[in-house]
């Protein structure tokens, strides 16, 4: 080793510029490839943000069962059904509860009442409601109160002409019973186009009510199970992160996605009011193409990387080559063979190329942490 350390000094300066030549290299190829993938990252976040509601989520309906009891059931064979994700992706589930036949009696603000049509109020309960909506006034329904306490969307409010505190008369259309609903509060989307929203239509990008029906008016669970003890519909919806996925994950999505779309009905027992809905295929599609531009546009670059970095370490080899030929003939001439001559070289190659596999990726690390693929926003959750 020390006849190596003692040849390298000899030439120091031709193994110096081979050393930035391999670090450069090393540096620039690392950069390059972790660069393109938190860039593929980055962009794909963004693909599935900028995607249709439809495109991103299962919605799945249904009867909701006799009573709150039978709905709890199906509720948790629904959620168990996702409980180990979609094809390893993690997956959120939602759920919410709508009941019928409750007609609006009072002013409709500047909805045009006719004598033999109906207007009927959309009475629904959400999970996690508070987490998707924000408060514009109000405060959100207290369960236990007398009359029963509802919120609504602030648009359906303003359009109903209805302000927080207003009693709201309605009537149950099976019974005729008429009672009165109190407005604790309204409130709006944090974002119109979460996939949420598909439990709601109408409160996300679409229009504020059908002519012949305006909501919702959410309820407490609580105050929604006793208000309808008996049967309702329900819906389910299914969100995996998407924004995450692997693209060599995405057939496994794809097959646990279609047997979601018979399965999860059967396990909750749904029977012939079961229903699915979603147009996830498609993003997946695009996010399989979008992935393969993404990483075979970073084959050009990195294959002129590696032929210019190998052309100056070729350069530099053929200049040390010359340098050494009269201390490789002395060292032949005194009986060494061809295998030790080998042998200094590999070691040689060795202080080139170990500063370089080592140096090259920190040096790509530091450097990439002042670029951000994404744009403004942070760089792993662009898009998000």
């Amino acid at each position: 080793m020390k006849l190596v350390w003692r040849r390298a000094r000899e030439a120091r300066g031709l193994l110096v510029a081979a050393v930035i030549a391999a670090l450069v290299a090393v540096a620039l190829v690392t950069g390059l490839s972790d660069y393109n993938r938190r860039a593929v990252d980055a962009g794909q976040r963004a693909l599935v943000a900028a995607s249709p509601a439809e495109e991103r989520g299962l919605l799945v309906s249904g009867s909701g069962g006799r009573d709150a009891a039978e709905f709890a059931t199906r509720d948790k064979a629904v959620r168990a059904e996702f409980a180990t994700g979609l094809g390893g992706v993690p997956v959120s589930v939602t759920a919410a509860r709508y009941g019928t036949g409750r007609e609006l009696t009072g002013d409709l603000g500047q909805i045009p009442r006719t004598a033999d049509e109906p207007v009927f109020a959309n009475l629904a309960t959400f999970t996690d409601l508070a987490s998707h909506a924000e408060l514009t006034s109000g405060a959100w329904p207290a369960p236990g109160a007398n009359p029963v306490q509802v919120s609504l969307p602030e648009r359906v409010a303003g359009t109903l002409g209805l302000t927080v505190g207003e009693r709201v008369p309605v009537r149950d259309r099976a019974t005729e019973r008429r009672g009165e609903l109190v407005l604790a509060g309204t409130w709006r989307p944090r974002d119109p186009a979460d996939a949420y929203w598909l439990l709601a239509p109408g409160v996300g990008t679409g229009s504020a009510g059908s002519g012949t029906s305006y909501g919702p008016f959410t309820l407490d669970p609580a105050d929604f199970a006793a208000t309808f003890p008996g049967s309702v519909s329900a819906s389910w919806l299914a969100q995996p992160d998407l924004g995450a996925v692997d693209t060599a994950d995405l057939p496994a999505v794809r097959k646990a996605l279609t047997e979601a779309v018979t399965a999860v009905p059967e396990a909750a027992q749904l029977g012939s009011s079961g229903q699915t809905a979603t147009k996830m295929p498609q993003l997946l599609d695009r996010i399989g193409r979008a992935d393969l531009v993404g990483r075979s546009s970073l084959a050009t670059p990195l294959l002129l990387i590696l032929v210019l970095a190998g052309y100056a370490l070729v350069l530099v080899a053929a200049l040390l080559h010359e340098d050494r030929r009269p201390q490789t003939a002395l060292l032949r001439a005194r009986g060494a063979a061809r295998r030790q001559l080998a042998g200094l070289a590999a070691r040689e190659a060795t202080l080139v190329v170990a500063p370089a596999a080592v140096l090259g990726p920190l040096i790509a690390g530091e450097a990439l942490r002042y670029i951000r693929p994404g744009g403004s926003g942070d760089l792993y959750t662009a898009g998000g």
